[in-house]
């Protein structure tokens, strides 16, 4: 029992595509390079695996029992590794890679001994033995966790399905016409053989799979010793910046809103009214990592924890205000500026559901504050200072409101579409 943190990935295998709004993460190209890496690898096998070459592949002797009795026995498997990388999505907050793979055709030759019956129609034969599966679609669906040696594939299924299959036993039933005719009903044997064989060679598919995805993820982290979850929100908050200023979102517009207030003045109890309007926040496009990210994995739970500070710097906002007290009014123009703001957030993510959420994201902290204003004139007094610092804490909780709002929403945007 316990929280698993998984350290030194997302940075070596994550990124942004300059000009994206989105996140986008090159663990698809990480796996792609598996997958390749995979390909080249098929001649010659895994030998500290204790797994054979692959393309060709001499499977030896394989058995089939659909409605018959028999063998394979010299089974060679050509042409595996013409295999095409069709799709390969990964979801970072998920740790989840789904791929798609296809082949134009998967070629068996071997020989075969037969006996048996279908339905009422008696068959026998041995000799030379090839099928054809054409148009086969591979699926891999890999999750990712924490194993002995860091992040890697904790679980990894393939999958095959074939369009068709072509059949041919030379030699049935003697030969001649029977060949042809028996070899026509046996093309329905197809999709027996093809489960057959998947159930001896996926295993060795999916281990050396496994072994190459691992390599790559491994092999960067070891490349990366500087990088963690860390430099992948640099990244985050690099393409954040651009998507705020591209999304006219620095300067902000601020709502309007209005307040009512009570001062004691001369032993008398005197309300006020305060209002804003016209307001704009600069800044926001300042936003950046104010200390290090976390990313907790609870497997025990299936849960991912994303957590951290986020920083701006130099925030200015300029409102108008309204004051009316008694029977004065005036308004005032003022720029609050912000040294520096800091929000946390943490998600609340569990695997098997659809939605991010947060267990928190809101402002922590607002650094020191100076306001200037225009306006005040002959209000430069105690009763002036009040009211300042009525319109100070309404400014302080529009501005507070207005960070959460957009930054919580950008994280929120860019967990979901990773």
């Amino acid at each position: 029992m316990g929280l698993h943190r998984l350290l030194c990935f997302l940075a070596a295998v994550t990124g942004f595509q300059a000009g994206d709004a989105a996140l986008r993460n090159v663990i698809d190209d990480q796996i792609t390079a598996a997958l390749e890496s995979f390909r080249t690898h098929m001649v010659d096998g895994w030998p500290e695996l204790g797994i054979p070459p692959l393309d060709p592949r001499l499977a030896g002797k394989s058995y089939y029992q659909p409605s018959l009795h028999g063998s394979l026995t010299n089974l060679t498997i050509n042409q595996l590794s013409t295999f095409t990388i069709d799709n390969v999505h990964s979801n970072i907050l998920f740790l989840t890679v789904d791929v798609s793979l296809g082949l134009p055709m998967l070629d068996f030759a071997g020989n075969y001994d037969v006996r048996g019956a279908i339905d009422i129609l008696p068959i026998y034969g041995t000799g030379p033995f090839w099928m054809d599966a054409f148009d086969l679609k591979m699926s891999i669906a890999i999750k990712l966790g924490e194993t002995e040696v860091g992040l890697g594939v904790s679980k990894l299924d393939l999958n095959f399905d074939a369009n068709s299959t072509d059949v041919h036993f030379g030699n049935i039933m003697g030969g001649g016409d029977m060949e042809d005719f028996v070899n026509g009903v046996l093309s329905s044997l197809g999709p027996d053989i093809l489960q057959a064989l998947e159930d001896i060679y996926v295993p060795w598919l999916e281990e050396a799979l496994r072994k190459e995805i691992n390599d790559i993820l491994h092999g960067s982290s070891r490349d990366s010793k500087d990088e963690t979850v860390n430099d992948f929100f640099d990244l985050l908050f690099a393409n954040m910046r651009q998507s705020i200023i591209e999304n006219g979102q620095d300067p902000l517009s601020l709502p309007s809103d209005s307040d009512n207030f009570t001062v004691l003045l001369f032993n008398t109890t005197m309300e006020g009214e305060v209002s804003v309007s016209g307001g704009h926040l600069a800044g926001l496009s300042t936003v950046h990592r104010a200390g290090n990210m976390t990313l907790l994995y609870v497997g025990e739970q299936d849960e991912v924890i994303w957590g951290g500070e986020v920083g701006l710097i130099d925030l200015e906002a300029d409102y108008t205000f309204g004051l009316a007290l008694a029977l004065f009014g005036k308004d005032l123009e003022f720029a609050l500026k912000m040294s520096y703001v800091r929000l946390s957030f943490e998600t609340d993510l569990f695997l098997h559901q659809a939605n991010v959420s947060f267990a928190h994201c809101n402002v922590t902290e607002l650094g020191p504050l100076h306001f200037k204003e225009k306006g005040a004139g002959p209000l430069d007094t105690p009763l002036y200072n009040i009211l300042a610092n009525t319109l100070l804490g309404e400014l302080k909780g529009l501005v507070t409101s207005a960070v959460e709002g957009v930054i919580c929403s950008l994280l929120e945007g860019a967990f979901a579409s990773s």
